[in-house]
């Protein structure tokens, strides 16, 4: 999926642009980092999308945060390969179907 790359290093999310036009680029793992980080309500054409990352700390329940991120990625339209949360981050492969 080609679209508007945005900086996602960091929490800016910023425009990228290159030689002063905005970058297009490929932008799955771009949009699954946001619905990652994203909480219901941020994406106000979809509220209930996101996942909300940050309220993972301290919680070790990792399998009702596997299936909270496989619901929100596929309800963009994503098929989940394989999924793995450990304390030491999140494995991802996941693709637009």
């Amino acid at each position: 999926m080609t679209g508007i790359e945005l900086h996602t290093t960091g929490q800016t999310y910023d425009l990228r642009i290159v030689d002063g036009k905005m970058s297009l680029a490929e932008t799955t793992p771009q949009n699954q980092t946001l619905i990652l980080v994203a909480r219901k309500g941020e994406f106000k054409e979809y509220p209930m999308l996101g996942v909300g990352i940050e309220d993972m700390l301290n919680d070790h329940n990792f399998d009702t945060w596997k299936r909270e991120i496989t619901h929100q990625l596929e309800a963009d339209g994503q098929r989940v390969n394989k999924l793995s949360i450990t304390s030491k981050g999140i494995e991802l492969d996941a693709e637009y179907q």
